[in-house]
């Protein structure tokens, strides 16, 4: 199941289905319960929450308007940073003023840290949490029997990893998380954004995103300022000019250079 922004996910267990990312908004997450609907009958069980920005979770809403009593899991430090004021920061990024019906964020009621094993709709769910990598807090879902991985928002291919929110991410954590990931050698890997996938994908968005942190450290020790490296990187990776949001590779060279700064010290 796709969406333009992000891949809201479907698993469909022996009992109910796990929704993985409803998407951006209570409109999309309606969609996401008409689409379903053309697939099961079963009802929605459970609900995960990969991370905090808001295109992949603020369609809770509409989760929660069909199925009230339905468990919304995510990481605990994501629950932390929305009662801290940024719910309502991605209802205004994401949606803005348009007209309509508002989207309101609803709250995960279900902490989780990494490690669990949870069985939900008769289907086994391993969750992990690999440290500080796209954001502090990245919840990948992991279902053994059908030898999937969901990955949030740790890899999106082919685009710029992090751009979005770079102040986020800690690219050394994130490198080695999508290392982790990969290790958990899934069948099939579904990311963010993009299309679904063997481990061919997140290993071409790991080269990717080691290939820009090396070259921006190496910028670092050459003396080169952030906009010099990015001008640097460009052309170097230029076999990556066709991935999304490429022209924004500054604002993640940026970030990359600042936490390179900040470990020299």
């Amino acid at each position: 199941m796709e969406h333009p922004l992000t891949n809201p996910a479907a698993i469909i267990g022996e009992t109910g289905v796990i929704l993985s990312d409803p998407g951006s908004s209570l409109q999309t997450g309606r969609l996401v319960l008409e689409r379903l609907q053309e697939i099961t009958d079963k009802p929605v069980v459970a609900v995960f929450n990969s991370h905090i920005h808001g295109l992949y979770w603020l369609g809770n809403q509409a989760i929660r308007e069909r199925y009230p009593g339905v468990p919304i899991y995510a990481h605990a430090r994501m629950i932390e940073r929305i009662l801290q004021g940024e719910g309502d920061f991605w209802v205004q990024a994401v949606t803005g003023d348009h007209d309509g019906e508002k989207t309101e964020f609803v709250v995960p009621d279900h902490p989780l840290r990494g490690g669990e094993t949870l069985t939900l709709g008769g289907i086994e769910i391993k969750v992990h949490h690999f440290g500080h990598g796209h954001t502090d807090h990245d919840l990948v879902v992991e279902v053994p029997q059908e030898g999937a991985v969901f990955l949030g928002g740790l890899v999106v291919e082919p685009e710029v990893p992090s751009q979005g929110v770079p102040r986020d991410a800690n690219f050394q954590g994130q490198i080695a998380a999508t290392q982790e990931a990969i290790a958990l050698h899934a069948d099939v890997y579904i990311p963010g954004r993009g299309q679904p996938a063997g481990d061919a994908m997140p290993k071409r968005a790991l080269a990717f995103l080691t290939a820009l942190y090396d070259g921006t450290a190496a910028g670092y020790d050459a003396g080169l300022a952030d906009f010099e490296v990015t001008e640097q990187l460009k052309e170097d990776l230029g076999a990556y000019q066709q991935w999304y949001d490429f022209d924004q590779l500054g604002g993640v060279i940026s970030q990359m250079y600042l936490q390179i700064e900040q470990d020299q010290f």
